[in-house]
């Protein structure tokens, strides 16, 4: 059946909506009477909307569609849009339901930029007809906007992918202060996530260089929000596990050469390298420019940043050969029946066998927001309460519940080994409460 409207993959396509639509909120009334808003399309794509009528409320989601990461999240959203379309039907109970895509990137940024993001939580909380968000894909990213949303209704949010902490916990040394209080003005909890943290992926991490049976470790960020505080996760766990970190520090993202990271690092003896950090923020530069310096004998590590794991073979080619890269999460080959049947029909669906994790942590995400709107009484402060009320029985993820606080009772990191510029399974590590305390 032809698609009334199809979003888009591309960056181009999205510039094209922004020419052909306004660039404000328009209304459309629906066969019942209601309005329902159309987000703005200077960063959000038109509604995707097959039911009948108009939808009464909209979800959208908020995630970065321009870089050299961009395919991960693109992929996310056509997720979305499967478990909407083909699972939902366009209802959640008795409520029709249309679906934007926004964009909280920038192509001079080549990633999620500050400004965009607050003009999207901005936006969101300006039409009452949007009851939900899955977002964001960048910790910093949320930082921005659930305190925006936390006033407008509560708006809430449901994250496939951030792993920052302090969005929903305190988990020293990682953690700032004030955090997560200073998130939740109204003092009540309006963001959750399907996705595991770094005070649980850190700990994987330096058991995995457990594993690889190495001594010591030297630990890069990025001095982002997420990766300073996936690093501070790794630093803390390899102390416990008795490896010696041998230095901790930023690496500048504008740089044009990081040999002089690579001479540091040579000449602390470390037989390892932590990248805390985002590919998009010259991650594949570090790593070529690292294999330059190190060799082959020095294992590189990197978290859930590093994905797509195209993107890292892009900029770093044949060096990204032997790196390991951990992934909040289940894998693919790790999950149940639900699971399995949604990646054989989601990779028939997007027209690509391949199906990429955070895809499947989107549509989980998904589901627990459409499954809130069923469950409510049709308004945002409904729908938020029964976010926090999810527990799923052999969900696309398994069986998990959401906390108070927000967050899975799901603690699994994977960790895959770039092989042949791909990366394939290597092992899954739920680290001990020892290790995450």
């Amino acid at each position: 059946m032809k698609k009334r409207v199809l979003l888009s993959g591309s960056v181009a396509a999205l510039a094209t909506l922004a020419l052909v639509i306004a660039a404000t909120s328009a209304v459309a009334k629906n066969a019942a009477g209601t309005k329902a808003s159309v987000l703005p399309t200077s960063s959000c794509s038109k509604v995707f909307y097959q039911g009948s009528g108009s939808p009464q409320v909209l979800i959208a989601s908020d995630l970065p569609l321009q870089g050299a990461g961009r395919a991960q999240p693109i992929s996310m959203t056509k997720a979305i849009q499967y478990i909407l379309s083909t699972q939902f039907k366009f209802k959640a109970g008795q409520w029709t339901v249309g679906y934007q895509s926004c964009d909280d990137s920038t192509a001079q940024a080549g990633g999620w930029d500050a400004a965009k993001c607050t003009a999207n939580g901005q936006a969101y909380a300006a039409d009452k007809t949007v009851v939900g968000v899955v977002g964001t894909f960048n910790s910093g990213c949320a930082k921005l906007i659930i305190p925006i949303l936390n006033r407008a209704g509560p708006l809430g949010m449901v994250s496939p992918a951030n792993t920052y902490p302090g969005l929903t916990h305190v988990a020293k040394p990682i953690t700032a202060a004030g955090e997560p209080g200073i998130y939740y003005p109204t003092g009540k909890r309006n963001y959750a996530r399907v996705v595991a943290t770094d005070d649980f992926q850190g700990p994987a991490d330096a058991l995995l260089l457990k594993q690889l049976h190495k001594t010591s470790v030297y630990i890069l960020n990025d001095n982002q929000t997420y990766g300073k505080g996936v690093a501070l996760a790794v630093q803390g766990a390899a102390k416990k596990l008795g490896i010696a970190v041998k230095g901790f520090e930023a690496w500048d993202p504008k740089a044009s050469s990081y040999e002089a990271v690579a001479s540091r690092i040579k000449q602390s003896g470390a037989q390892a390298v932590f990248l805390g950090g985002i590919v998009c923020n010259n991650g594949g530069k570090l790593v070529k420019d690292l294999r330059a310096g190190l060799g082959t004998g020095v294992t590189l590590v990197g978290p859930d940043g590093f994905t797509p794991v195209s993107a890292v073979v892009k900029g770093a080619g044949s060096d990204a050969e032997g790196m390991y890269v951990s992934v909040a999460g289940y894998p693919n080959e790790k999950l149940g029946a639900a699971g399995k049947a949604f990646v054989k029909n989601f990779g028939t669906f997007q027209h690509q066998a391949t199906v990429d994790p955070y895809a499947v942590y989107a549509a989980q995400a998904a589901q627990v927001l459409l499954n809130a709107i069923a469950k409510s009484d049709g308004t945002r402060a409904g729908v938020n309460a029964q976010i926090f009320k999810t527990s799923v029985s052999g969900g696309i993820l398994g069986t998990f519940k959401i906390d108070k606080n927000g967050d899975t009772t799901l603690k699994g990191i994977t960790i895959y080994k770039i092989t042949g510029g791909k990366g394939p399974f290597d092992r899954l590590i739920i680290p001990p409460k020892s290790l995450t305390g």
